[in-house]
């Protein structure tokens, strides 16, 4: 007899939970919103270009303070790599959208794979000449004589830059570069073609003072963090996308708001091992003027220059990286994130 009450007490109280539930959504009480936000969230995966750290740490903040799960989407972000192919595995659709250098980007609209460009977290590219502060190279003139470390893929720009100046090509001596600017610092080298936010940082926290000579403020324009996907996910999925980038717009300006707790979410549960609190803070906080600018502070975070891309493909066209007539309106399509920004 007790067994047969208990029973039936415990089926009551279930049916009347349940009852609740759907009267509070019915009502818009929705007392079981986190609950439904997460049934309803739709899974995407965005694959980084590198391994998790703070140049990714608006996203990072944007799962943490719930700002996906409440526009219904759950993202995923996988990290990258020196052995991961981040644009072959969005092509091949492993992953449906992911980040990239705009360099690579072109290249590979160049080549026939059909990704357009939706968004971009760097509206300026940290990239330029780093030398020492004791020894700075501040104009494309002072090159000359000078021996600069520079990666393979960057070697034609730099050969624009050189003859942009007026100088001619032997001027300046080009030398492999390494992930590790401490060449710069033993003098082996005059100059090393890198992120200021990256191994500019790293030299920094190192206690060498430096000088950035900004590759863009030279008329090599770039974008970097440049959102991308495939042409046949974006044609059937416009409210995701749409939906993500809000989300992660809203996110990143949280995070360069506040760089200390993101710094500490990257070191403490989302970066890779090993991640160092100071130069993570110092990376972000390097990071803001490149990001919170021109179209970025004008439109809004994550937005698409379209004059500027059409810039970027004129120099790379130049510097005989790309051959074809391709147009901003054929490597991007900014539909998405003004939808978003006006959402």
């Amino acid at each position: 007899m007790n067994r047969t009450v208990d029973r039936n007490r415990r089926q009551f109280l279930k049916l009347g939970a349940t009852a609740a539930a759907s009267a509070a959504v019915g009502g818009h009480t929705l007392l079981s919103a986190p609950a439904v936000l997460a049934a309803e969230a739709k899974p995407l995966s965005f694959q980084l270009s590198w391994i998790k750290s703070i140049q990714y740490g608006g996203y990072f903040a944007g799962i943490e303070n719930g700002d996906f799960k409440k526009l219904g989407v759950e993202p995923t972000f996988v990290s990258g790599g020196p052995n991961i192919d981040p644009i072959g595995n969005v092509a091949s659709g492993q992953s449906q959208l992911g980040d990239r250098p705009i360099g690579s980007l072109l290249i590979a609209r160049e080549k026939g794979i059909p990704i357009k460009i939706i968004g971009t977290v760097f509206q300026k590219s940290p990239y330029g000449v780093i030398s020492l502060a004791e020894k700075p190279i501040k104009t494309a003139k002072e090159l000359k004589g000078k021996t600069i470390a520079v990666a393979t893929s960057g070697v034609p720009l730099m050969r624009k830059l050189i003859a942009d100046a007026g100088l001619n090509p032997d001027d300046v001596k080009m030398v492999p570069s390494s992930p590790d600017p401490a060449a710069l610092v033993s003098g082996q080298i005059d100059g090393y073609c890198g992120y200021v936010t990256n191994q500019g940082v790293m030299l920094e926290t190192r206690g060498v003072k430096i000088y950035s000579l900004n590759a863009q403020d030279l008329g090599i324009p770039e974008t970097t963090g440049t959102i991308y996907a495939r042409e046949d996910f974006l044609k059937g999925n416009k409210e995701t996308v749409v939906n993500f980038l809000k989300a992660a717009g809203q996110a990143w300006s949280w995070s360069l708001t506040n760089p200390e707790p993101t710094a500490k979410l990257m070191v403490d549960k989302y970066g890779a091992p090993g991640l160092n609190y100071e130069a993570q803070l110092a990376e972000i906080k390097a990071s803001k003027p490149y990001i919170d600018v021109d179209a970025g502070k004008t439109k809004g975070m994550l937005a698409l220059d379209m004059a500027l891309f059409a810039k970027i493909i004129e120099v790379y066209r130049a510097a005989g990286l790309i051959k074809s007539a391709m147009t901003a309106e054929e490597l991007c399509d900014p539909t998405f994130i003004d939808s978003a920004l006006k959402a």
